[in-house]
């Protein structure tokens, strides 16, 4: 029987100040061929399942790209699996002889709704071809029971690219190179990855995750309320302080287990961009009463923040112009629709970074909230510049939150590349939004792999499923008992028991004191 997944071969693509280009190859065994490839300085270093192609140059030099070739037995394979690059981003096996299907909309929608901005659509080629599917950071080949995996061993230097080629019977795995030139004399890791054969998919990806050195890091697992599905933008404090005690009221009634009581604010409480600065009108009291108010009734804080983003109605929009990244070109970079628009803020900036971390601080150490679901955070690794790349972009991105946040401050990470995620938040969001419904309207499902769909949303919290507690708690999004929303019982129950079996978080968007007694069992029994 063929190997799902056989060894890899290397090529560097690199030039240096005074030529066009040229290419160095690397065999399994580790010779290296290649005009002049003695100056680039590559060495490969295999150490059991792991890979290390490493650079030492002779010379100052650029690397234009990197790629490793795994010969991949797609052809008797049950089925694919490659990563999407964002959270939601549809993430789920399918058939190697299946294709991507990005958007079905004419470019002007996708222009004037900015469809393009949440995935991989701006940098990476489309190729609908069947057979020529891709994802990033890790995939893996399987047939029936057995599974096969590549992985990148860090993305914090640079975001790995995994393309199927199945008439050539391959997997192309191409890693960012870096955004500077590399010194004569230094060395750097170009591209570590790990080919791992270890039985099941959970069995490969745990093996994969520690030849990473990731884990999970430690945290209960969550229960509660989210006002986003029951009031979206119009929250106040009267509300959510009504919604509060029906949570705490209802989990009375159950035995919890280890997860902990949450109960989390969403949009709706400030201009996106202004986090500093409260709805005075909503909020009369400012969001403190609302955090202490959850304390007082046993529940966690929780509270959204799009930290990297800001909308052209704030504020902050108007009175720091210097704050905005912007293109080659000196044009904003969009980074979606949502509100007035909303752009990237420039997480380089020292005053930016300033910001951030006031923010991070403010609302853990001084108002209170102890989750802070980061959302939108794609936006700090839209462009590459300032001399890094996206990945790392997005690893300093992380880093910045985490640090100037109040110690002990749980993550929920949404809107970001799950490669960048993996073992540095307590939780992460693993599919789309769900909707009201169960697929949207037939003409929204052009509209690119992260559209809102509650169907996407549930495959992808069993297509990610084998990434819980082993990088970090999934975040499946919430489950429905309410009346009003267009699921079936079918759909409700197949809905709530997946978050509460395959997830780390088991929230409802649901006001819990109108449950009934059929919908209390039914949250009973998910619970266990």
């Amino acid at each position: 029987m063929t190997a799902l997944l056989g060894e890899p071969t290397f090529c560097v693509r690199w030039h240096t100040a005074s030529d066009q280009g040229r290419v160095a190859h690397v065999q399994a065994s580790g010779l290296v061929t290649g005009t002049d490839a003695a100056t680039l300085g590559i060495s490969l270093v295999r150490d059991g399942e792991c890979w290390r192609l490493c650079a030492e140059p002779r010379r100052e030099v650029v690397i234009d790209a990197v790629e490793a070739t795994l010969p991949a037995a797609l052809g008797e394979a049950t089925a694919l699996y490659l990563n999407g690059y964002n959270s939601w981003t549809d993430s789920v096996e399918r058939s190697p002889r299946d294709r991507m299907r990005n958007f079905s909309v004419p470019r002007v929608a996708i222009r004037h709704w900015v469809l393009d901005a949440s995935g991989d659509y701006r940098f990476v080629e489309e190729d609908e071809r069947p057979g020529h599917q891709h994802g990033f950071t890790y995939g893996y080949v399987r047939r029936d029971g057995e599974a096969a995996l590549v992985g990148s061993l860090g993305e914090g230097t640079g975001m790995t690219l995994i393309r199927e080629d199945l008439p050539a019977g391959v997997l192309l795995v191409g890693k960012e190179p870096p955004a500077v030139l590399v010194s004569a004399g230094d060395r750097c890791c170009l591209l570590g990855l790990a080919v791992v054969r270890a039985g099941s998919v959970d069995e490969a990806a745990g093996r994969w995750l520690a030849l990473c050195g990731i884990a999970a890091p430690p945290c209960s697992p969550l229960v509660g309320y989210t006002s986003w599905y029951r009031h979206y933008t119009d929250i106040s404090e009267p509300c959510l302080l009504h919604d509060l005690d029906a949570l705490a009221d209802c989990l009375e009634g159950y035995d919890l287990g280890t997860r902990r009581s949450t109960f989390q604010m969403d949009d709706g409480y400030t201009r996106v961009g202004d986090w500093l600065q409260p709805d005075a009108e909503k909020f009369p009291h400012g969001l403190v009463a609302v955090a202490a108010a959850a304390r007082e009734r046993g529940l966690m804080p929780g509270i959204w923040v799009a930290p990297f983003v800001c909308e052209r109605e704030s504020q902050l929009f108007s009175a720091h112009p210097d704050w905005l990244l912007r293109d080659e070109k000196g044009e904003l970079v969009v980074t979606g629709s949502h509100w007035s628009g909303h752009v990237a803020l420039d997480t380089l900036n020292p005053e930016v970074r300033e910001y951030v971390a006031r923010v991070m601080a403010t609302l853990t150490g001084e108002w209170g909230f102890s989750l802070l679901k980061c959302d939108f955070l794609y936006a700090a690794c839209m462009l590459p510049h300032g001399g890094m790349n996206r990945g790392q972009l997005m690893a300093d991105a992380i880093d910045l939150m985490r640090q100037s946040a109040a110690p002990g401050t749980w993550f929920d990470l949404c809107g970001v590349p799950v490669g960048s995620a993996l073992g540095r938040t307590e939780f992460c969001r693993i599919g789309c939004d769900v909707g009201l419904d169960w697929d949207g309207a037939a003409y929204m499902r052009g509209t690119g792999r992260e559209r809102v769909s509650t169907k996407n949303s549930l495959a992808n919290t069993r297509g990610r499923a084998h990434l819980d507690g082993r990088a970090f708690r999934c975040d499946p999004d919430v489950f429905f008992l309410r009346p009003g929303v267009r699921l079936n019982d079918a759909q409700r129950s197949e809905l709530l028991e997946a978050d509460a079996m395959l997830g780390g978080v088991l929230f409802t968007s649901d006001d819990m004191s109108l449950w009934d007694a059929d919908q209390r069992a039914l949250f009973s029994r998910a619970l266990g």
